[in-house]
């Protein structure tokens, strides 16, 4: 029937927008830094600046992809001064049954901009262990 059809139409076109750019474990599209990831990224500001052992001035999240895991990882690219230097962070978020925390999970610094949006970005640069409570 018309109801059927129009259902069915609906679902492809969901699955594929949804599923469109996912790979499976993998990270989603790189897209613009918006306000949610800028919140994201001041949580885990001080924990930064500890382990760069410095203070930014500016603190600008650039862009970011995600990985949904057993929780959320985002990876972060944030300007932290005006001659184009850069950060890139790994934070991971819990589940909000576990609390929905945020830990800093990975730095990586660099001093040039780059021809990408995400460059010489790692997903492995883990530093320490994440403190589960």
């Amino acid at each position: 029937s018309g109801i059927n059809a129009e259902y069915g139409y609906i679902l492809n076109l969901i699955e594929h927008l949804t599923y469109k750019n996912m790979k499976c474990g993998g990270t989603g599209e790189v897209k613009p830094a918006d306000d949610h990831i800028k919140e994201v990224c001041n949580k885990v500001k001080g924990e930064v600046e500890a382990h760069a052992k410095k203070t930014y001035d500016v603190f600008e999240p650039h862009s970011y992809t995600t990985q949904v895991v057993a929780g959320t990882n985002y990876f972060v690219k944030v300007k932290v001064s005006t001659s184009g230097e850069f950060v890139h962070l790994r934070i991971f978020e819990h589940l909000p049954c576990y609390g929905g925390d945020f830990f800093l999970h990975g730095f990586l610094h660099h001093d040039q901009v780059g021809n990408s949006v995400i460059d010489a970005f790692e997903q492995n640069m883990n530093f320490d262990k994440p403190t589960w409570e």
